[in-house]
């Protein structure tokens, strides 16, 4: 936030939960109440605590994953759909993965909930037409903390380096610009599609 107003952006933070649902209503009914509705959302928030066989996954591995990366994005659209809705116009971005996809090894679970986000988008896309646009990003291997282990080992990047067709890992900056965009009145004509942001990978062409 300190960030963006060095640039002279009219902006403002909350720490938000989103697996806490008194976090979500507080972050939209600020968000109503400083700027007089909401015009757009993007759901970028995800974990990842498990790196292992699936079936050695836990319940409560499960339920971590499922809530805050499927089931928060769910309620979280629910409270802000409908401030949308009296504006007569929203774009909501949802971030899934290219895991989605194709399963990357040893998080499975992660995998699932990010496949789950792409029939998520589907969905919402109808029931929430024509007003309101509902996309997805689906990144590749982005070079970010969360995906760390996929690219701090050389052997483990290099390998994942031979799945891309553009030969490095991609950065945030490749995945902004495609969320900009979709948000953007130039996407005025694009809903229910999913954008794999991905260097070529394999799985994906």
């Amino acid at each position: 936030v300190s960030e963006l107003q060095t640039e002279n952006v009219t902006v403002s933070g909350l720490v938000c939960h989103v697996g806490k649902s008194e976090d979500r209503r507080r972050l939209v009914d600020m968000a109503v109440e400083r700027y007089g509705g909401i015009d757009i959302l993007v759901c970028n928030a995800a974990v990842n605590p498990f790196f292992g066989r699936m079936l050695d996954a836990s319940e409560e591995v499960w339920d971590k994953i499922l809530d805050i990366n499927v089931k928060a994005t769910a309620l979280l659209i629910n409270l802000v759909a409908p401030h949308m809705q009296k504006r007569g116009n929203g774009s909501i971005v949802i971030v899934s993965s290219v895991a989605g996809y194709m399963p990357f090894p040893n998080i499975g679970p992660y995998n699932v909930s990010k496949t789950a986000l792409l029939g998520l988008t589907r969905n919402l896309a109808v029931e929430l037409a024509p007003h309101i646009r509902v996309n997805c990003v689906a990144p590749g291997l982005i070079r970010t903390k969360f995906s760390a282990p996929f690219w701090q080992d050389e052997n483990i990047e290099s390998r994942a380096l031979e799945m891309l067709r553009i030969r490095r890992l991609g950065e945030p900056s490749d995945c902004s610009g495609i969320v900009s965009f979709l948000c953007s009145a130039e996407a005025s004509y694009i809903t229910g599609e999913a954008v794999a942001v991905a260097g070529g990978m394999l799985s994906h062409l």
